[in-house]
């Protein structure tokens, strides 16, 4: 009788310092979210915004300063104006491997330029720094990844069933970073960067590192065909992108999120909330994104069912950029002989060089002679 009173008591106990330690984590997620100009109204049970492009920059700060402290290792890579030649340029590519290499030092510091959040990716990734043969200095990176499995705009827009999906969105990537850095960024480099995601060598890399090997999620070997990239814009439209050859826009999307969340500090403090052994089935492989799932079951515990608090409101551009010229058809399994658009990198450069430099030529070496000063 005794056991059972003190068990109680115990339980009790238990039960208001669960309750204690639920309220405070609580309480210090809804500032770390104001730290950032969001606010959550508990009325509309939605988070508001004032200035998404001021609470982006904020979170950038959190999320893409670590590279900072490479900067004396890395500056001299760094083109400065006058050591552009515009009717030079012309880009290469360098795949960033080991993580301790000076290329992966290059790429960290590269994001430091970057006023949004930028995530790590997640599953496979391939990541590339892009220089210029002219002085050997970045231009800029793009970084590809495991895309989304749910999205809706995605999936109607190529007309997959359920069978197809699982069997070829193997073959899509998502380019989760993209970009020029300065000063390759005032002169359209970002637009060039964009276009070199299509030369011949990123589809080879993609085969050479995936031939032969079973895939985490399908438990197979699949055919190791990069088929196509896609990307968001950071803001509605993406300038990068607008009538840039083979980039198509598709539509807007304001899928779940969890940066503004986990790049707060209160994703360690949310994870102290999930169950151990639910916890511990949250890995890679075995389902929708474990992050976002952890935290659905986190935000769950303190009160948060409506998963509005996973919105933050960004409006964002989806684009496409197929690498097959039959790629609606290999990717609903209609065949299976890829038929690769034949560009290749001196094409790319010329076109970019056309289409976009030459005509702008004396605004964009206006703006170089700007930076100088």
């Amino acid at each position: 009788m005794i056991n059972n009173e003190q068990n109680t008591k115990n339980q009790l106990l238990f039960e208001l310092l669960q309750s204690v330690k639920i309220a405070k984590v609580r309480e210090k997620l809804l500032q770390n979210l104001a730290d950032y100009g969001v606010e959550w109204n508990s009325e509309l049970k939605k988070l508001e915004v004032e200035d998404l492009r001021d609470t982006q920059k904020k979170l950038s700060l959190a999320t893409n300063q670590n590279g900072i402290q490479y900067e004396k290792k890395v500056k001299d890579y760094f083109a400065a104006p006058n050591e552009i030649a515009l009717d030079k340029i012309d880009p290469y590519l360098v795949e960033v491997t080991e993580k301790s290499s000076l290329y992966s030092k290059i790429w960290s510091y590269c994001l430091t330029f970057w006023s949004v959040p930028v995530s790590s990716g997640y599953g496979r990734r391939i990541r590339y720094l892009v220089f210029d043969r002219q002085n050997n200095k970045v231009i800029g990176l793009f970084g590809l990844c495991d895309p989304l499995i749910g999205l809706n705009i995605r999936d109607e827009y190529i007309g997959w069933n359920k069978e197809q999906k699982h069997e070829r969105l193997y073959n899509c990537l998502t380019a989760y970073i993209l970009g020029a850095v300065p000063p390759y960024n005032i002169i359209l480099g970002s637009k060039l960067v964009a276009l070199t995601t299509l030369f011949p060598e990123v589809r080879e890399t993609f085969k050479r590192k995936y031939e032969g090997k079973i895939t985490v999620i399908a438990g197979k070997e699949k055919m190791p065909v990069l088929a196509m990239i896609d990307t968001f814009g950071a803001f509605e439209k993406s300038a990068i992108y607008t009538r840039l050859l083979n980039w198509q826009f598709l539509d807007y999307t304001k899928g779940k999120s969890h940066i503004h969340i986990t790049a707060n500090g209160s994703w360690e403090l949310i994870k102290e909330l999930v169950q151990e052994e639910k916890f511990a089935s949250y890995k890679y492989g075995q389902g929708s994104n474990w992050k976002l799932r952890t935290l659905r079951t986190g935000l769950a515990s303190l009160g948060f069912i409506n998963e509005d608090i996973l919105s933050i409101g960004w409006k964002r551009a989806y684009y496409l950029n197929p690498l097959l010229k039959n790629w609606k058809d290999f990717l609903t399994m209609q065949t299976n002989e890829p038929e690769f658009i034949d560009y290749t990198n001196e094409y790319l450069i010329e076109y970019w060089k056309n289409r976009w430099l030459n005509p702008r030529k004396s605004q964009l070496l206006e703006k170089l002679h700007t930076a100088i000063q």
